[in-house]
């Protein structure tokens, strides 16, 4: 479970970097400026995302010895 959470945020975070920045860094001034402009908007969402998949990972990690 763990794995495949941290999976999902490798794929969360690089996916918004890739949708929000992508076309920009392509030369695609037009899309790219409305994708930057979309990533802009919606990081707040982004962020959430990343703040609770990273609790999720946290939570299901291994048992602690004692």
């Amino acid at each position: 479970m763990r794995t495949g959470l941290q999976i999902l945020l490798l794929i969360w975070v690089l996916g918004y970097l890739l949708v929000s920045c992508g076309p920009l860094l392509g030369g695609h001034l037009l899309i790219g400026g409305l994708t930057f402009v979309a990533g802009i908007v919606l990081f707040v969402p982004w962020l959430v995302g990343v703040v609770v998949l990273a609790v999720l990972i946290w939570l299901t990690g291994p048992p602690r010895r004692r």
